[in-house]
């Protein structure tokens, strides 16, 4: 399937449920040794060690410290510069596309805040070895994630981390690149980005994946995705919020067929259509789950309600999700077109809807 390549981690999760940088970098564990500029930068309250060298200019390059202003990314060589440094507010730049009691998710145009996402690569190249787009960064969205938080009485918003994706890919990628800061680290915040960017895809009535190759800690935290989103698109788990979703789910319903002993057999293309998730990466999930037969020379998921849930026991599948679907502020551009009303026992009418939905994963660009 092409799921398994892997390079060196990239990716500090719980079980696979939390990204932190997706791009072939490594656990913390493995990269005392890695070559850095700097002892540490300095980002808001935070203090972070820096993983790896990352291309500023050298006259940045004198002291141990780099210091960083969390609203604009700028970077400096003192305190005090930071201390004196004036700029926009955090949320000045791009447009809001989700917001929750505790995180905002704002969309960033490269093209149109050129040097302020040049300063956000610069910064992710330092926790993601091989990282090598920092400039011409044009023809990418940067998707930035703020999380709230009151100091002195007032509301603060902290960089926490981003994903980026390209305006416009062949291979139809939905995330180029995507980066938690160490601090924000296991609070299911990388969870949240993967989540949105396949709501964003689904807003586009597209399918989408990562870039790919995978590392191993990455693949394993799409996987854990993967099997989250397609159980509960089999178990009819949908947010009431989402009228599309709701009105493909009902037409899945109705393009499923009795199987032996009160089974169900699913289409694959339905299942992409659904949850937004390539075909491809259905099908991985599907037979690594154990679900997929051959019916009618076509793969499909066959499949019990009580079987599903046996499944998510067995395997400790967590089928909660992180986002809130109140908190999205995109909707659809226009509502999809009507259902066909035809049962024919099968779901081969979801084929061209879904069979071109294709992309792959990876962190190296941005």
């Amino acid at each position: 399937m092409g799921q398994q390549s892997a390079k060196s981690s990239d990716v500090e999760s719980k079980q696979g449920d939390e990204v932190a940088a997706q791009s072939p970098t490594q656990k913390h564990s493995d990269i005392s040794s890695a070559q850095t500029e700097f002892q540490r930068i300095i980002i808001g309250k935070y203090s972070i060690a820096a993983w790896y060298a990352s291309p500023y200019p050298d006259e940045f390059k004198q002291g141990p410290d780099l210091y960083i202003c969390e609203r604009c990314l700028k970077y400096m060589r003192y305190r005090r510069s930071l201390d004196e440094h004036q700029c926009e507010d955090a949320l000045s730049r791009g447009q809001p596309v989700y917001e929750d009691m505790s995180t905002v998710l704002y969309e960033v145009d490269g093209k149109e805040h050129m040097l302020y996402c040049q300063n956000l690569c610069l910064l992710s190249k330092m926790f993601l070895d091989q990282k090598t787009i920092y400039y011409d960064i044009g023809g990418f969205l940067f998707y930035i994630l703020f999380v709230k938080s009151f100091e002195d009485g007032r509301l603060k918003y902290s960089f926490a981390g981003y994903f980026s994706k390209e305006k416009v890919s062949v291979e139809r990628n939905n995330l180029a690149c995507i980066l938690v800061l160490p601090p924000f680290r296991g609070q299911n915040y990388g969870q949240l980005l993967i989540e949105l960017s396949y709501e964003l895809t689904k807003l586009e009535r597209t399918t989408g994946g990562p870039e790919q190759p995978l590392s191993s800690q990455g693949f394993h935290s799409y996987r854990s995705y993967w099997r989250r989103a397609l159980i509960r698109a089999l178990l009819g788990e949908l947010p009431s919020a989402e009228r599309y979703l709701q009105k493909s789910a009902h037409a899945m319903r109705k393009h499923t067929h009795d199987w032996e002993q009160g089974q169900r057999i699913f289409s694959l293309e339905r299942l992409s259509q659904i949850t937004g998730i390539r075909i491809e990466d259905v099908l991985f999930t599907m037979d690594d789950l154990g679900l997929l037969r051959i019916w009618s020379g076509r793969h499909v998921v066959c499949i019990a309600d009580e079987d599903i849930r046996k499944i998510v026991a067995e395997r400790r599948i967590k089928l909660g999700l992180r986002i809130d679907y109140d908190g999205l502020l995109v909707t659809y551009e226009s509502e999809p077109e009507a259902e066909s009303d035809s049962d024919d026992g099968s779901s081969q009418s979801a084929d061209s809807e879904a069979s071109a939905d294709e992309s792959n994963s990876e962190s190296d660009d941005n």
